[in-house]
């Protein structure tokens, strides 16, 4: 299946999942349609991307500081399947149907997107997880919808500790001084 939606949309607005090339072709006329409205235009155009039917989304809020330092906030695992917009889901942290190793390897690959971008501050990586294998949706260095459920859930004050490591200071140094 394959996934056809606007390139910016709040909400999943217009998205839809077509398995034929008879439900694309309809696809495309309804969301030509919204041209009108400017949703649809030259600067943001249709986007068709492969769907991970059954996949496991899973989103990370993470804080790196200007030395490279990183600490995972939380790795937040949907209830419902990849496809729900995140605003319209549920979510268990810490994650509980992902073996170790899964988590491990997005932790890990957090880690070389983060490091990659250059984040300073925080950092949200969205993953969908389908037979064990771990791909990439999209990394937003910045705070997201999710920080504030992260930090209520661990209790630590993400918003705090990434705006000071923004300022200058190192996750190192808030250690010491017992932030967290």
């Amino acid at each position: 299946p394959a996934i056809v939606r606007p390139s910016y949309v709040l909400g999943g607005r217009a998205m839809e999942i077509v398995y034929t090339r008879a439900e694309l072709a309809g696809a495309l006329e309804r969301l030509g349609q919204l041209s009108s409205e400017g949703i649809i235009s030259e600067r943001s155009p249709i986007l068709i991307d492969r769907f991970l039917e059954g996949a496991t989304e899973v989103d990370v809020d993470a804080l790196r500081d200007r030395e490279g330092g990183l600490w995972i906030g939380a790795v937040m695992e949907h209830v419902e399947e990849a496809g729900v917009h995140s605003g319209d889901s549920a979510c268990t942290i810490p994650p509980t149907s992902l073996p170790a190793p899964v988590v491990e390897r997005i932790e890990t690959a957090t880690a070389a997107i983060a490091e990659a971008l250059g984040v300073v501050g925080l950092l949200n990586v969205q993953f969908a997880v389908s037979d064990g294998h771990v791909y990439v949706l999209e990394a937003n260095p910045r705070a997201s919808r999710t920080v504030p459920y992260a930090a209520k859930t661990t209790g630590v004050p993400l918003v705090r500790i990434a705006t000071l490591l923004m300022v200058g200071r190192t996750l190192a140094e808030l250690a010491l001084e017992g932030v967290r």
